[in-house]
């Protein structure tokens, strides 16, 4: 867990979102952010938004701002614990709530003390139930657990939580980068979607690189495995 800690005062008010839930390449980044309850208005004023608002510039611009501005707690899940996770039949709404409860457990007793709430962008259509799955994984009767409030587009409701939603979106996007380079290949986004990210797989699918950073319990990822197997057995008879 990465911590970055800003000196805060008075009331405090706290917002947690991902990045990265559905791609089949790469880490889900989960990023806690807590700022100044009466202050929170002045993350909207600088351009605080849902981080799939705003242009990949535009976040780059705010996340160093935010850095500073606020107490920030980022997780990064690796392909490796997902795919070990699924395996297990651990579900992904799941092993989010387990890393954000993780996440919660890092804050500072004096600055739970002082939350009001943590909003937190719930992907189950259950928000209730999502904030119920967090509360599971933290200690019993955990004080930060009474604060915890789950919510559908929490991220555009909260401008905390849309704080939260732009340091996990540029934290991903910087891995993402990293991880081009590590491999020699330009997937593009690493979501199923993107016709780059396919043909990098395909041609990379017994790539040890590729294998590190590759979600394999993905059905997209066991399509193609499949289809790769096949047409080798393919060409192995037409030989």
């Amino acid at each position: 867990m990465n911590s970055v800690h800003a000196k805060l005062n008075g009331i405090l008010v706290g917002g947690a979102d991902e990045a990265g839930r559905g791609p089949v390449i790469g880490p889900l980044v989960l990023c806690v952010a807590i700022y100044e309850k009466d202050r929170e208005h002045e993350l909207r004023q600088i351009g605080v938004r849902d981080s799939k608002l705003l242009s990949p510039a535009k976040r780059e611009e705010l996340a160093p701002i935010l850095r500073d501005m606020c107490h920030l707690h980022v997780q990064k899940i690796t392909a490796k614990e997902i795919n070990a996770l699924m395996k297990k039949d651990v579900s992904l709404n799941e092993i989010e709530a387990m890393w954000i409860a993780d996440a919660m457990k890092g804050i500072e007793p004096d600055i739970v003390k002082r939350l009001d709430k943590i909003y937190v962008d719930a992907p189950d259509p259950d928000a209730n139930r999502f904030t119920a799955r967090i509360k599971s994984h933290l200690p019993p009767k955990a004080p930060i657990a009474m604060k915890l409030h789950s919510s559908h587009k929490a991220d555009v409701i909260y401008p905390v939580a849309g704080a939260a939603s732009i340091i996990a979106k540029v934290t991903r996007d910087q891995e993402i980068e990293r991880i081009k380079e590590e491999l020699g290949c330009d997937f593009g986004t690493g979501y199923s979607h993107d016709a780059a990210t396919i043909k990098c797989v395909e041609e990379n699918i017994d790539n040890p690189i590729l294998k590190k950073y590759l979600r394999t319990e993905w059905a997209t990822t066991k399509n193609i495995i499949a289809r790769m197997k096949y047409t080798t057995k393919q060409v192995k008879l037409d030989l």
